[in-house]
């Protein structure tokens, strides 16, 4: 050949080898190369230079073909030192911006082919296992390349040789890797160990600390009376994560079928992650029914079955027709009813499933059938103190039938979103509640407070002595007309006190000495009772207990007869009353007692008058008998006297509560706040019950 025709064979390849030949150019060089042996071993040795600079030196020894110059080891070291140098020198030249470089997706047009594919070959260190289930087991792994932990997935030994789990494994990662959202784990690689060719996926690395753990540590809270309401917030902002997540899957026509706390994990900085889609049903009609491989496809009723050891957690929140094995109607629904499950658990602490299964039995099918017979549970059967809204959203998500169900997650995020933005306003009205109710208790302590210092004083008096010592008639008028003159003051200057008695107890019968009191007609009017209206009589239980205290004790209750003056089946209003011993001086023995009783309606009417945000404020005694009632600011005379049960029935639980405790706090709504004024121990006491508007 001559050397013309050299050098345009020369440049009819290497413009072959850049796709640049026209169709006149390529026959020109098809001509050449079937008539001339050694223009065909030119092009092959030009195609060996080509792919060392595209790929390395290494590349033509190995992919050199029979027909190919054979090249000696010295030529290949040359062209490996060559190819380097120019690389060096491409970088170099770059970095100084001589050159510039050509990005791809500007160079090539539409019509351009696609680039080259990229292989890449990666290295991970299982360091130890972090979880297993039927189907496969985690590693925490580290990704040599990166440096960064990571979480491996195999197939375990069983599944290992099960076909099916083969192909259900590679579902789970490619649908998995398919969901690309926040809140749902993200896979970094897929692919077959070279050594064993067993199959593995690369996935974030979260933690072991799932949505489970955190509702057991919320739960010991609540059990040991140090929870507050920001906890359940917290877990209820999870909550929305996951329906979330749940949402977006839906979307892209995926049903997870298997959500439970334990497949939500939640890393140390608040992420929310959920996991294991491996029992995940594509939808006909969805985005990615369509997208995976024909190799990881299987038909619905296997996916159905979960493999051995998956089965045991996973019936404690499965829906009804999961149960009944109606897998023709799994639906977006039947995710919906397994996130109302998993509300339900952070309500309750517990599987809703939890009581319907006998846990020593076996028998997996009995108890699945359990699930599909048994009614919903509800949450405050579970846990009374669950907010009877969050308890009716939850029975709505897990309703039996699935159209009574929430329509899609997004609605049941809603609606506790919707609870979640009211529950600050009402905690705020509640607190305000909660304050007015501690100022009435207050107040009336302060009152019970001074009635008690008010009594001790007018058992001090010089004068209480002197019917002890009193021999005439006229020492007895002096000391009587002295105490009384006292006990008028003493009622002129407190409103609220409606008599003073001094008594002298004589076995079991008291007559008063002095008796100072209010007209019942013009409560402005204080009287002295005159010596002939005062009455002897057998003393009231409340009074011999008085006469039994020690000096300067006194015993303050609500009594409907503190004398002993109404016959039986008299009615009669409560009272405060507050009594103290008198005794003798000289003898040391009891001589009477020394008692200021007060109308605790007119102490009430004066608490009540003033503005309350409170809808409702009933003050009743430890007997459940109503003293006062207002509601919406009004008082309710018809409820006075009367049983809290026939007139607020819904203050009962509180006033029961309060028997044996000094507050009351609803924490299932946030409605009901109920306090209890402490009077004297083991008496008839006063408590507060308020409701929220």
């Amino acid at each position: 050949m001559s050397d013309g025709g050299a050098k345009n064979l020369s440049r009819l390849i290497s413009q072959s080898l850049r796709d640049e030949l026209g169709s006149k150019e390529r026959d020109e060089l098809e001509q050449h190369l079937d008539e001339d042996e050694q223009s065909r071993r030119f092009t092959s040795l030009s195609r060996a230079i080509q792919q060392s600079v595209e790929f390395g030196a290494d590349s033509v020894a190995e992919n050199a073909s029979a027909d190919s110059p054979k090249l000696s080891d010295d030529s290949i070291q040359a062209m490996k030192s060559s190819v380097a140098q120019a690389a060096r020198e491409k970088m170099e030249l770059s970095q100084a911006g001589l050159i510039a470089t050509t990005d791809s997706s500007e160079s090539n047009d539409a019509t351009d082919e696609p680039p080259p594919k990229r292989r890449v070959t990666s290295d991970f260190q299982l360091l130890r296992k972090i979880g297993q289930g039927g189907l496969g087991n985690v590693w925490l792994g580290r990704d040599e390349q990166l440096n960064r932990k990571v979480a491996i997935k195999e197939l375990n030994a069983n599944a290992m040789e099960s076909p099916k789990a083969w192909k259900r494994f590679q579902r789970e990662a490619e649908i998995t890797g398919l969901l690309e959202h926040p809140n749902i784990v993200p896979i970094y690689q897929y692919g077959s160990d070279r050594a064993s060719a067993e199959p593995f996926y690369a996935m974030r690395f979260v933690g072991k600390r799932t949505l489970a753990d955190a509702i057991a540590e919320y739960h010991d809270r609540v059990e040991a009376g140090e929870s507050e309401s920001l906890e359940l917030h917290r877990l209820l902002s999870v909550f929305l994560d996951i329906c979330g997540a749940i949402g977006y899957a839906h979307s892209r026509g995926v049903v997870h079928r298997d959500l439970k706390p334990e497949n939500v994990a939640l890393d140390n900085f608040g992420q929310v992650i959920v996991l294991d889609w491996g029992l995940a049903k594509l939808l006909e009609d969805g985005e990615l029914s369509d997208k995976v491989s024909a190799e990881a496809t299987l038909t619905d009723s296997t996916m159905g079955r979960t493999m051995e050891g998956d089965i045991v957690g996973t019936p404690l929140y499965m829906a009804p027709e999961q149960a009944e094995g109606k897998l023709e109607n799994i639906s977006e629904r039947t995710d919906v009813y397994g996130l109302g499950a998993t509300l339900f658990s952070i309500l309750t602490g517990s599987a809703p499933h939890a009581r319907s299964i006998d846990k020593s039995q076996s028998d997996i099918r009995a108890a699945v059938k359990a699930i599909a017979k048994r009614d919903t549970p509800r949450a405050r059967e579970y846990q009374p103190t669950t907010p009877l809204e969050l308890d009716a959203i939850c029975a709505k998500a897990m309703a039996k039938k699935q159209h009574l169900r929430f329509r899609n997650a997004e609605a049941l995020a809603e609606a506790v979103e919707r609870w979640m933005a009211g529950q600050s306003e009402k905690q705020s009205q509640y607190e305000a509640v909660r304050m007015e109710g501690r100022e009435l208790r207050a107040d009336t302590q302060s009152l019970a407070n001074d009635l008690e210092r008010n009594v001790q004083f007018m058992s001090m008096l010089p004068p209480i002595q002197e019917p002890v010592r009193a021999e005439t008639d006229e020492e007895v008028a002096i000391w009587r007309e002295r105490l009384a003159t006292i006990y008028q003051g003493l009622l002129s200057a407190n409103s609220a006190y409606s008599s003073v008695v001094y008594f002298r107890i004589e076995g079991d019968e008291f007559a008063e000495l002095v008796r100072v009191e209010r007209s019942s007609r013009d409560s402005s009017r204080v009287r002295i009772v005159p010596k002939s209206r005062l009455q002897t009589r057998k003393a009231s239980r409340y009074l011999l207990s008085v006469a039994e205290m020690k000096p300067d004790e006194e015993i303050t209750s609500l009594e409907s007869d503190p004398l002993g003056e109404f016959q039986s089946g008299d009615e009669q209003e409560l009272v405060l009353a507050s009594g103290v011993p008198v005794y003798d001086e000289k003898t040391e023995y009891v001589f009477g007692v020394v008692m200021i009783v007060c109308d605790i309606q007119q102490i009430l009417r004066q608490q009540f008058s003033r503005p309350f945000q409170s809808q409702e404020v009933v003050a009743v005694s430890d007997a459940s008998q109503v003293i006062l009632r207002t509601e919406g600011g009004q008082v309710r005379e018809s409820s006075i006297g009367c049983s809290l049960a026939d007139t607020a029935p819904h203050f009962v639980e509180a006033a029961n509560h309060l028997q044996s405790n000094a507050e009351f706090v609803d924490e299932s709504d946030g409605a009901i706040y109920g306090v209890r004024v402490a009077l004297s121990p083991k008496r008839s006491g006063l408590a507060y019950l308020l409701k929220r508007k």
